[in-house]
């Protein structure tokens, strides 16, 4: 019998089908809603980029990316003289000056898809962004453009916030600016260093030439210092050279596998020569105090602020003639005085043009750095006998003749109670003689005389006419007025010398010339300040008067300059200060000498016992002289005119008898000295005074001789100054 029951066939749970369907599709719908979500937040992102694109405007470059140096010139506006930094320093220049391989060296080493790309990386800023959320710091991964944005327009902050607005400037900037454009603007940006900013100031710094003139080595290197000067600089840290050797290595081994350069001109390159940093502020050495003296004129005459002095790329053109420099700073070095007690005296020596006013040539000390007084412009120390001209002139123009003779005894006794006692430069006494050969011999009792007979209001009214303030220290109305008790500057004393040189046109001393943009754009151009401020006539009678001390009195140790000279020495009381100030027809010169402060006298010095007026600091003047008017026209002074006036002898107010000499103030010069001289020294060299004593030989044809000459035997050597009255103020800013 068949078995009618049979064993039942399995079967499949029902709904196991539907439970494995409903599975997958919960995956789908879970995938679809990934999807779905990715691709909205696609568009959310990019809905959003296309936002903050279209909200995000470039802004304008901030300051700092601007901001150039401004570059002082020689007088020949080609000639650098200084330049202000403000802490960065750049010149900016165009990308047609750039030679090309130093173009592809710097693409080689930041950015090799540059001309491809669209401003960004997406790998290297998505690297960026990871190593700022790591803790790493915002770094890497930026192309050339993006770098430019953040130098030109943005700040060094390290935030996701401004990575973001990087980028989308930084395309905004691939879309509206030409490639090219782009490089430029980040070759003149980027800093490479030891100040510098910007290709041109790069190049400078560490080749000191032009960047049109790098070779493939040089633009290599300037380029790859760029990502780490501090690592890369051999003249930063010890380890440097290799790893510029390195650096500059894979640059150039870029540039060959770029096709850039060919890999015959590779071989034999590596790491060029390299000059160790120069200072790059304009407040360094004798040039700082030209700079500070012309920004402090930028900012009276322009009213710019010191934000446009340093960052705004002035390129300024002063007075100063880069030969007068020279020979101001070889003057100095060759005649300044050396040896024991001579390491706190001061020099300072400044030129200016008579009839103009421009400065050529300022020495006001050795080192901006070292001490912010500018001796030739800051320091007020007192004239000492360079008064005595200027008593001179106002007597001439009150109709004295330079040819009144005057007795010269010592002592002298001034004032109504004659209790002002004045003696002469070694208690020496003269007979009579002229003013001009008083002023030769700087004979203090008859100046004094001089003055006491005009008053000595004249001879404050003719200092204030030949440009001296009103307010200088010491310039009052007492009868030694006239031994120049008062304190001008050196520069306010020289520019009153050239009024004399310029037959009394008085001129207003200044050092910028012509003030141009860097685009180019004259803003400012100086014109001379000038007013006929003395008679011309009596201008031109002290002139001739103050040629004597040049030929035959405390000048001659100033030397034979080949050509007509004026000028006087002079030294204050006590030795605290000592001058020599002067000029020939083209120029007029000026040289102060002081110990520490002002007020220590300069006694026991340099191997002589006293520095006066005639001696080093003539020595300065002479040589500074021979080599500042080297080449230039030989002219002579206008003759002298002569007024008509009194030519007599008035009777002194008290005379002590005494031999005559034939010395004067400083007429002769230590001999001491002769061991201070460089032995190198030609011919034109200041002469030896001992075997050139003063003589009544006139030094001019068309000067008459004086009603009575100067006795001519000989004379001992001098070595004191002229005594005068009143205080030794100490150099003031």
């Amino acid at each position: 019998m068949s078995s009618s029951s049979t064993t039942p066939r399995s079967r499949r749970p029902s709904g196991t089908r539907k439970r494995r369907g409903g599975r997958r599709g919960v995956i789908r719908r879970v995938l679809l809603w990934i999807t779905g979500l990715g691709l909205l937040a696609v568009l959310l992102a990019v809905g959003v980029f296309a936002w903050a694109y279209a909200r995000t405007d470039v802004p304008e470059p901030n300051d700092f990316a601007e901001a150039q140096s401004s570059i002082l010139y020689y007088a020949d506006g080609e000639t650098e003289l200084a330049r202000f930094t403000g802490g960065y320093d750049r010149e900016s220049v165009p990308l047609s000056e750039v030679p090309e391989h130093v173009r592809y060296a710097m693409l080689s080493a930041e950015d090799r898809s540059f001309y491809e790309n669209e401003g960004v990386s997406v790998t290297g800023t998505a690297r960026g962004a990871w190593r700022t959320l790591t803790g790493d710091g915002l770094q890497g991964g930026s192309t050339i453009t993006q770098q430019y944005v953040k130098n030109y327009y943005l700040t060094a902050d390290q935030t996701l916030q401004r990575k973001f607005t990087e980028i989308i400037i930084a395309i905004k900037i691939d879309n509206e600016l030409a490639k090219d454009e782009v490089l430029e603007n980040y070759l003149n940006t980027i800093y490479f260093g030891r100040g510098a900013y910007g290709i041109q100031t790069a190049s400078r710094a560490y080749f000191d030439k032009d960047v049109s003139e790098l070779d493939v080595e040089e633009g290599a290197f300037l380029t790859g210092v760029t990502n780490a000067p501090s690592l890369f600089d051999p003249d930063y840290a010890e380890g440097n050279d290799e790893r510029a050797q390195e650096r500059v290595a894979y640059i150039l081994d870029g540039m060959v596998e770029e096709g850039w350069l060919d890999a015959s001109e590779r071989d034999g390159l590596g790491l060029p020569e390299i000059q160790e940093p120069q200072p790059s502020t304009a407040a360094q050495g004798v040039e700082g105090y030209i700079a500070q003296e012309a920004r402090d004129e930028l900012k009276e005459v322009l009213g710019v602020d010191d934000a446009e002095i340093d960052g705004g790329g002035l390129r300024v053109t002063t007075t100063i003639e880069q030969d007068h420099q020279e020979a101001a700073a070889e003057a100095v070095e060759l005649y300044r005085p050396t040896g024991e007690g001579t390491d706190d005296i001061t020099v300072a020596l400044t030129s200016v043009r008579p009839g103009d006013g421009a400065v050529t040539a300022m020495y006001g000390g050795e080192d901006y750095q070292e001490t912010q007084l500018n001796a030739a412009t800051d320091a007020q120390v007192q004239a000492g006998s360079l008064f005595k001209p200027v008593t001179l002139l106002a007597a001439v123009q009150e109709g004295v003749d330079t040819l009144q003779t005057f007795e010269g005894p010592t002592p002298m006794s001034f004032g109504d109670t004659g209790d002002l006692e004045v003696n002469n430069f070694r208690d020496l006494s003269f007979g009579v003689i002229d003013l001009r050969i008083a002023l030769a011999e700087s004979v203090n009792t008859i100046y004094v005389q001089l003055n006491e007979q005009i008053g000595p209001e004249a001879t404050r009214q003719a200092a204030v006419d030949l440009g001296l303030p009103e307010d200088t220290p010491g310039l009052d109305t007492d009868l030694t007025n006239v031994l120049g008790t008062a304190s001008p500057t050196l520069l306010q004393m020289t520019n009153a010398y050239a009024t004399i040189a310029a037959e009394g046109e008085r001129a207003t001393p200044y050092l910028v010339t012509r003030v141009e943009t860097v685009a180019g754009d004259t803003t400012y151009e100086a014109e001379p300040e000038t007013t006929q401020a003395v008679d011309r006539d009596a201008a031109v009678d002290v002139t001739d008067a103050m040629t004597y001390v040049v030929e035959q009195g405390s000048g001659m140790s100033a030397g034979e300059l080949g050509r007509p000279a004026a000028g006087k020495s002079g030294t204050s009381e006590r030795n605290v200060s000592a001058w020599f100030d002067g000029f020939v027809p083209q120029l007029a010169a000026g040289v102060v000498m002081y110990k520490g402060d002002g007020t220590v006298p300069m006694q026991d010095v340099a191997g002589i016992d006293q520095i006066t007026g005639g001696t080093f600091p003539a020595q300065v003047w002479g040589e500074f002289m021979r080599q500042a008017m080297e080449g230039e026209e030989i002219q002579e002074f206008s003759p002298r005119v002569g007024t008509s006036g009194p030519t007599g002898t008035p009777a002194p107010t008290t005379q002590a008898p005494a031999p005559e000499p034939t010395t004067s103030e400083e007429t002769t010069e230590p001999t001491e000295t002769t061991s201070e001289e460089p032995t190198e020294t030609t011919s034109e060299e200041p002469t030896e005074t001992t075997s050139e004593e003063p003589t009544t030989t006139e030094p001019t044809e068309s000067s008459p001789a004086p009603t009575t000459p100067a006795p001519t035997s000989p004379a001992p050597t001098p070595t004191s100054p002229d005594p005068t009255e009143g205080s030794s103020p100490s150099p003031t800013g």
